[in-house]
């Protein structure tokens, strides 16, 4: 057995291995808001929008970072509007109007660029539809998900720098049984993590 045969082998073995590890879960099961919250999530809300074909559309919190999932009642729906949703949802344009880096139907957005006391944000970005409920001016800016009213002044109270982009919060998602599953990703990873993250938190679906 040559020296040249044996490399030959164990690099087949190697990108057979890689191959494998990187197949992603798939499942028929049709699940419940109650199996998806014993799962671990902590539900937060419900999405305004109206998902068409879907019974529920909730938002909330998983491992310390932003999830939804969007409920449909079979399969098919969530292969065909599930699909279109989360793509819509997940959608990020190039910039040409002031710093609007998001597509015409994304509810939850997000501001990536900088942050306040911390300079730029990275992916994970700040938040511009989570403030406290008691308070939601700021400095003459009113925020919601989908409406923002600017005073002369862009910045936020503490003379923090505008908004560079402002994108969709969730830009990760999966379509799995019945359910589309949506995350935002954190500034610690990559975009290979945050699909892992997605891959675990189906997993963890179906224990």
């Amino acid at each position: 057995m040559t020296m040249k045969y044996i490399v030959f082998v164990l690099l087949t073995l190697t990108i057979f291995s890689c191959s494998s590890n990187s197949s992603t879960l798939e499942t028929d099961k049709i699940f419940t808001v109650e199996e998806i919250k014993s799962s671990g999530f902590k539900m937060r809300g419900n999405f305004e929008s109206e998902f068409e074909g879907s019974t529920e559309s909730i938002h909330g919190f998983y491992k310390g970072r932003e999830v939804a999932f969007i409920v449909y009642p079979s399969l098919d729906l969530a292969n065909t509007n599930g699909l279109e949703t989360a793509n819509e949802q997940t959608e990020m344009i190039e910039i040409v109007e002031k710093n609007i880096g998001h597509g015409p139907n994304v509810e939850k957005l997000i501001c990536r660029g900088y942050k306040p006391g911390v300079g730029v944000a990275g992916r994970g970005g700040l938040k511009l539809n989570q403030f406290p409920e008691s308070n939601p001016g700021l400095d003459g800016i009113i925020i919601t998900n989908k409406l923002r009213i600017f005073s002369e002044s862009e910045n936020f109270s503490n003379n923090a720098p505008p908004c560079v982009r402002r994108e969709p919060l969730y830009t990760h998602y999966k379509v799995f049984g019945n359910i589309v599953i949506m995350a935002e990703p954190l500034n610690t990873e990559d975009e290979k993590d945050t699909s892992k993250f997605i891959e675990n938190l189906a997993s963890k679906l179906q224990e």
